[in-house]
């Protein structure tokens, strides 16, 4: 992914997870109805584009390491991701 998807991903989630806060907070009647979805929306985009950095940088290192021949410790296999 490219780093200005990365950006505008983070962004959407902050948007959305900030937007349910403002909901729990700011609305009478139905803060849960509106607050809860939106802040989990965003927690789950946020979450998603962290894992997704996390299985490149692993998948990077990987590839690094059998260029070098050398596996990662615990190695056994190589991901399909």
């Amino acid at each position: 992914m490219s780093p200005t998807g990365v950006l505008f991903s983070y962004a959407i989630g902050l948007i959305f997870a900030v937007g349910g806060i403002v909901f729990l907070i700011g609305l009478d009647d139905n803060r849960f109805l509106f607050g809860i979805p939106y802040l989990i929306i965003g927690l789950v985009i946020i979450g998603g584009v962290a894992a997704s950095q996390r299985r490149l940088k692993r998948k990077a290192e990987a590839q690094e390491a059998d260029d070098e021949g050398t596996r990662p410790p615990g190695g056994g296999h190589q991901s399909p991701y």
